[in-house]
């Protein structure tokens, strides 16, 4: 079943970073960091994902008004998961990389100063994003996920509800390359 609903999308937010921050925690250092030329590492996977979630959250914690302000509100209605899901495909199999976008991938990713246990960081940044993310959307109203809207860098213009199906989306797909990169043993 897909999320279409607010407390749907919570819920599925919840359960994935919950269960992704538990395998994270079961692996070593070394399988933490083992990455190949054709994939990221467990730690590069979750280092994007973070820089993905980012933005997200930033955006959420505007005030409605505020994002109305910035971006306008929907033309058009939310999209059913899947459908979002097959847009972004779509983009992908015309060749659209993370990539392209330097401010989302693991490279661009700063630690601060002073952190010596990258691993332990890395995962506790994971949780406090999402937990905000899952915060933020107790602003926002079921026509609020509907009517507000923000720009996606791959698909374009995309209403509030559809920006959290992308991010549920986004963080089941590298969750899946983290589980094969580092199998549990």
């Amino acid at each position: 079943m897909q999320p279409q609903t607010q407390s749907e999308i919570r819920q599925h937010l919840t359960t994935l970073a919950q269960e992704l921050s538990a395998h994270l925690r079961r692996l070593s250092p070394e399988q933490f960091n083992h990455g190949s030329a054709e994939s990221w590492s467990p730690a590069g996977y979750l280092k994007h994902l973070i820089l993905s979630v980012k933005p997200v959250v930033k955006a959420m914690n505007l005030k409605a008004e505020r994002m109305e302000a910035m971006f306008g509100v929907a033309a058009t209605p939310s999209r059913p998961y899947d459908e979002l899901v097959a847009t972004y495909q779509a983009r992908l199999a015309e060749g659209i990389r993370a990539e392209d976008y330097e401010n989302v991938t693991p490279g661009f990713y700063r630690f601060p100063e002073g952190v010596s246990d990258e691993q332990a960081y890395l995962i506790q940044t994971w949780d406090e994003s999402n937990e905000r993310l899952v915060n933020a959307l107790d602003d926002y109203s079921e026509s609020d996920l509907d009517r507000l809207q923000l720009p996606h860098p791959a698909v374009g213009m995309v209403t509030l509800r559809e920006m959290l199906f992308f991010t549920l989306f986004h963080n089941r797909l590298h969750a899946g390359d983290i589980q094969r990169a580092a199998p549990l043993k």
